[in-house]
């Protein structure tokens, strides 16, 4: 039994020594969007959201979503995503991301659960790379209150173009906001990190993002 205690307190102290060791920064995530509903089964979507990086110093990527929705069920989506990314220090970059959307809810049952699949390819501009990533993302929802839902969520990247690995994990943990009834507001804390890679970073993560939706539907 005290062998058992020593190993679980050696293990312990492994695992916080290489967590104390990667790299960390803070970033802050902010930006505003807006939602089109067009039809029962189409919507648009365009958001600008910028990041800052290095403490919250300095800008990483200035990011434009332009996106297209189609509901096929009640539980079933897929969506479209084309972003283009300004990059201060960097080569700009354009990504194509291919969405399945699930999302499971039950009739007077305050929790939701959502899960998407998301293959994504990233071009850089005035080059001939570009990189292929899966990204698997799951989500639990609890609706609180008429003002507020807490959400946590769990994502993990893989990585193709013959590395065929795992590269990114993310867990996310915050509040949807309803403002007014057209008007949410979702804030959040992230911990990402690079994972079975020589040289991890991680990242904390504060993210704002303000999204202003419209019903174009006939009445």
């Amino acid at each position: 039994m005290k062998g058992m205690i020593v190993l679980v307190l050696l293990v312990f102290g492994f695992i916080q020594q290489s967590f104390a060791q990667k790299p960390t920064d803070t970033e802050l995530w902010t930006g505003v969007g807006m939602k089109l509903k067009v039809t029962d089964k189409l919507g648009l979507s365009l958001s600008q959201q910028f990041r800052f990086n290095d403490t919250i110093s300095s800008l990483g990527s200035a990011n434009t979503d332009l996106g297209l929705k189609i509901k096929a069920t009640n539980f079933l989506s897929f969506k479209a995503t084309y972003r283009y990314s300004v990059k201060p220090t960097k080569k700009n970059k354009s990504r194509i991301a291919l969405d399945a959307n699930l999302s499971l809810k039950k009739k007077d049952f305050p929790l939701s659960f959502k899960y998407r699949l998301r293959f994504q390819e990233t071009f850089k501009q005035n080059s001939t790379k570009r990189y292929a990533i899966l990204r698997n993302k799951v989500e639990l929802k609890y609706n609180a209150s008429k003002l507020v839902d807490p959400f946590i969520a769990y994502e993990i990247y893989f990585r193709f173009n013959g590395r065929n690995e795992f590269r990114t994990s993310r867990i996310t943990a915050g509040l949807d906001w309803r403002l007014l009834k057209s008007l949410s507001l979702t804030t959040f804390y992230r911990m990402q990190e690079d994972i079975f890679i020589k040289k991890p970073q991680r990242s904390h993560i504060i993210g704002v993002q303000l999204t202003y939706s419209i019903d174009a539907r006939k009445k």
